[in-house]
């Protein structure tokens, strides 16, 4: 049998030199045999933009007439890119996809494998990392699942924060926060009639969100103020709305510790409240009493005392036993509402629990020699270990919630109790919905 060199050419094809004698078979000499490319089992495709604009393919294409129109993005190299079949429908579509996205990140990674897709990076700007958010939501090619998209902020140095409220007038937000979600809850604490002309940046600080959430917990205490965040420091100025006010920031500021945290305090003094005491009239000359004639035998009508006035009366310190009964009652209500939501599957706070939150500390302000137990519940889809855990985690954010609220941290003991005490059947999705929850409760 002849014998000739197969040689390998680009494109997936061997060419002949010489002539070649098989079984059965013949192949003419210089002739081209085209070779299809491996069957692919786990199709994969990544697209890495580095800093510099290089566009770095790997994985794989299903043919070489995509490869080389791919090669042509500008800063493309595709020298890892193998050729594959068995690539995913809608191959092109997916690939223009993830350029479009990386096209408005400085750098940034988009990868398919299979169906699921994940992305991360840093946008361009503002408005691109606002367009690629709405991309994400709505451009998504049919078919794909969107795993992760870890998309950032442009970085800005100095990141700023400020909330102002003005006397007769809402709190309006300023400077930068990193996400919508949090410009979303922020909006939210500060109240009817807010008004944000925030931007979009990454470079804050690690604690930043709990930061912003304590310091604008201070601005309904002020006629007039601001909480403000230069880029190294938080500081709460303003004029507190009355001398109670006034103290109670302060006794805040220190319970929280906030001076050791570097933050600064500058309260103006409040303003005396007009109607506070009655400004006593000029003095008149004493006037003679008129007596009025009366009829004969008739008794003359007692002359009315001067009743010393009387200053309002402080309400008595509860018992112990009554602050704890009152305290246990108002957690029971607000626990029945079950509004702790948290989003699925997660132990992450959903924005619509700040207010439950909010009013949770405040009943635990009121009684703050009561320790308290939060529980976490969970429905029974999953399996059981996991649910386990997952309330546990549930549980303790809410724990560190309350905190941030300002509720010291040794009052609190969390629970975790899985599936393993539903109130409700879990069969159907209204009785799973109850038995997701949150229980807050006075500590025997």
């Amino acid at each position: 049998m002849n014998r000739r060199l197969l040689t390998w050419a680009a494109g997936g094809v061997f060419v002949a030199l010489g002539s070649i004698v098989l079984p059965g078979a013949a192949i003419a000499q210089n002739s081209v045999v085209s070779v299809p490319p491996p069957q692919i089992y786990e199709y994969w495709l990544s697209i890495s933009r580095q800093a510099g604009g290089t566009l770095v393919f790997d994985g794989y294409a299903p043919d070489e007439a995509t490869r080389q129109r791919l090669s042509q993005v500008d800063g493309a190299d595709t020298t890892w890119l193998k050729l594959g079949a068995g690539a995913p429908a809608r191959y092109d579509d997916i690939a223009a996809f993830g350029l479009g996205i990386l096209g408005r990140l400085n750098e940034g990674r988009f990868a398919v494998r299979g169906n699921i897709v994940s992305i991360s990076g840093v946008a361009a700007n503002a408005d691109a990392y606002a367009t690629v958010r709405s991309q994400l939501a709505t451009e998504l090619p049919q078919g794909l699942i969107l795993a992760m998209a870890e998309i950032s902020a442009p970085r800005v140095d100095p990141f700023e924060f400020s909330a102002k409220r003005s006397e007769g007038a809402g709190v309006t937000l300023t400077g930068f926060v990193p996400s919508p979600n949090l410009e979303t809850a922020l909006m939210g604490l500060a109240g009817d009639g807010a008004v944000s002309s925030l931007r979009y940046g990454s470079g804050e600080p690690v604690n930043f969100e709990n930061a912003a959430r304590q310091a604008l917990a201070f601005l309904p205490q002020m006629a007039e103020g601001e909480v403000r965040f230069d880029g190294r420091a938080w500081v709460i100025s303003g004029t507190p709305a009355s001398a109670e006010a006034a103290r109670s920031i302060q006794s805040q500021f220190s319970e929280r510790k906030l001076a050791e945290a570097g933050w600064g305090l500058s309260l103006a003094t409040p303003a005396p409240i007009a109607v506070a005491e009655a400004v006593p009239a000029p003095p008149q000359p004493a006037a003679e009493p008129v007596q009025q004639a009366q009829p004969a035998g008739a008794v003359a009508p007692a002359q009315p005392e001067t009743v010393p006035s009387v200053q309002p009366s402080v309400r008595p310190s509860l018992s112990p036993a009554a602050q704890r009964t009152q305290c246990a009652e108002q957690l029971a209500i607000l626990s029945a509402q079950n509004a702790i939501l948290f989003r699925s599957g997660a132990a992450i706070l959903a924005v619509e629990a700040g207010t439950m939150l909010d009013q949770i500390a405040a009943t635990l302000q009121n009684c703050p020699e009561i320790m308290v137990n939060i529980e976490g519940h969970t429905d029974s889809d999953g399996e059981a270990r996991a649910n386990l855990a997952l309330s546990v985690a549930r549980a303790e954010a809410v724990a560190n919630a309350l905190v941030e609220r300002g509720i010291v941290s040794d009052r609190l003991y969390v629970l975790g109790f899985g599936e393993a005490q539903p109130i409700s059947d879990n069969a159907t999705q209204a009785g799973k919905a109850q038995n997701r929850r949150i229980v807050v409760s006075v500590r025997d």
